[in-house]
């Protein structure tokens, strides 16, 4: 029995798709963290906001990084 011949610019299309479905639910996370640490702080003011949102950033910057290093490579 064959095999049935691969479309390889559809195979192209779908990761594609996938991967800006999975940059969308990066996002989403991020933001929800974000809107957490908003309601945290609103919540309790005695929290210190600043520590908090340094390392949100810094989650962020890693990932943009990571994106910025896997878009050379190809």
């Amino acid at each position: 029995m064959r095999r049935k011949r691969i479309d390889w610019d559809e195979e192209l299309k779908k990761t594609e798709r996938i991967r800006i479905k999975g940059f969308r639910y990066t996002a989403a996370g991020f933001a929800l963290a974000l809107f957490w640490l908003l309601g945290a702080r609103h919540m309790q003011r005695e929290i210190s906001f600043a520590p908090m949102l340094f390392s949100v950033f810094l989650v962020i910057f890693g990932a943009l990084l990571f994106i910025f290093i896997l878009r050379r490579k190809k």
